[in-house]
Order: C-alpha cells, then sequence, then structure tokens
C-alpha cells in the first residue's frame, strides 16, 4: 500500500473498494480522474456547511489579494491547472486591509458587486487600493503528484468512497456494491462532518454567546451554530 493517505494511497483505495487491479482497462489516470471529481464534489459539500476547514492553508496574514487592471473589476486570479479565472465555492469574504480579517468584511451588494470570477465596484466607481479575499478555491486535480486537499488527512478516504460509489453506478456496473458502498459514504461523511465541527468548539470569542445572541448579532451561518444537514 502506498503512503497513507496520499494520492496513491486514494487510487490503491479505488482499486480495493471496486475489486479492480493496479493495471486493467481502466487507466490510473482514468481512476484519477474519478478521484479528482469526487473531491470537486466533496469540497462544494463541504464549503456549503464547515468552509473554514478549507480556507487557505498559506496562512494568515498572507490571504490572497485581488488583482485588477482599472480599479473597478477586481479578479481573483487564474486556476492553473485549467487556465480559467477562479471562482470562490462557498462562503467568500472581502477585505481592504489585513487587519479587517475576520470582523469588518467589505458588505456584498453595497461595497461591490459579486459577479462569480469577478467583483465590481458600484455605481461605476473605482478602488484604488489592495483588496483581500478569504475563502475556498477550486482544488487541483488530484494525480501521483498532486495530493488531495482535506486535513485531517484520514477524512481523504471520503474521496476514494465517494468515487468508488460513483464507478459502481456508471453504466450499471455493479449497483449492488454501489449501494453497499452508499451507506458507508454516508456514515463517513456525517463523521467527517462531526470532528470538523467540534474540533473548535468552545467557539473562539463566540463561546459564551448563544445562539440567539449570535443571532441579533448578526453572525453568519456556521458560525457558532453549525449544522450539518441531511446530505
Amino acid at each position: 500500500m502506498s503512503n497513507l493517505w496520499s494520492s496513491a494511497w486514494l487510487l490503491d483505495d479505488l482499486n480495493q473498494l471496486t475489486g479492480r487491479s493496479k493495471t486493467d482497462a481502466i487507466t490510473p489516470a482514468s481512476k484519477y480522474l474519478r478521484l479528482t471529481k469526487a473531491q470537486e464534489r466533496i469540497v462544494s459539500d463541504v464549503a456549503g456547511i464547515c468552509p473554514w476547514v478549507l480556507y487557505p492553508t498559506v496562512g494568515y496574514p498572507q490571504m490572497p489579494m485581488l488583482t485588477t487592471t482599472d480599479n473597478q473589476v477586481f479578479t481573483f486570479g487564474t486556476d492553473t491547472s485549467t487556465g480559467l479565472p477562479i471562482a470562490p465555492i462557498g462562503r467568500t469574504q472581502i477585505y481592504r486591509s489585513l487587519n479587517d480579517i475576520p470582523t469588518n468584511p467589505l458588505v456584498p451588494g453595497c461595497d461591490y458587486l459579486d459577479e462569480g470570477t469577478q467583483i465590481r465596484i458600484p455605481n461605476d466607481g473605482t478602488y484604488v487600493g489592495t483588496l483581500y479575499w478569504r475563502g475556498i478555491a477550486p482544488p487541483p486535480p488530484i494525480s501521483e503528484s498532486s495530493q488531495p486537499v482535506l486535513f485531517p488527512a484520514s477524512h481523504r478516504a471520503w474521496i476514494s468512497l465517494q468515487a468508488a460509489v460513483t464507478f459502481c453506478y456508471e453504466g450499471n456496473r455493479n449497483p449492488d456494491l454501489g449501494a453497499l458502498l452508499k451507506f458507508d459514504l454516508k456514515e463517513l461523511r456525517m463523521t467527517c462532518f462531526q470532528a470538523w465541527q467540534t474540533q473548535f468548539k468552545n467557539g473562539g470569542g463566540m463561546g459564551n454567546w448563544t445562539g440567539f445572541a449570535l443571532a441579533l448579532a448578526g453572525a453568519p451561518n456556521g458560525i457558532g451554530v453549525p449544522s450539518i444537514g441531511n446530505g
């Protein structure tokens, strides 16, 4: 077995879950593509429930900066794996200064207009200065040399299990096995979310606040009172 929780380990785990050999009609590149699609699906799922676990790992205060050529439209950069503009996934906040993070974000619809892969200064206005964004960029494709993005690393088993379920249902390949794995997938998903949502369960600076007080203060969904959902 390859190094635990690496991309090669995920490939081995996918083979084991689906009963495939390392060398068969479905190439490793094709299997890595399935793992990539599974990771993209999981990242979108996580981004809607507890996005903080996927925020940039380069570390505060090295937050990504937006770029502009006219001080009116600002973009999030380019996805190096596809060459396409980055469209942040899930809850994203914009800041004028590193000192504003996390308590003083710009207000969407007032300070800027959200246009998916870019933001625009309202009323045909301009802004001269640096803008930072805190959010989730699309993950790079999984390959032998490109590792998955989930942490703790043990949660990456979700990726290979998700890919295995999808693989079983492709072309009605093995729906009975898919149904069994789907039950395990549901349990693992719940376990991962429970671990993430209790990792800092005192809530940091808001730890002593009640849910009612957070609501009155305008705390966004997911801060202090996260919800797992039915998935």
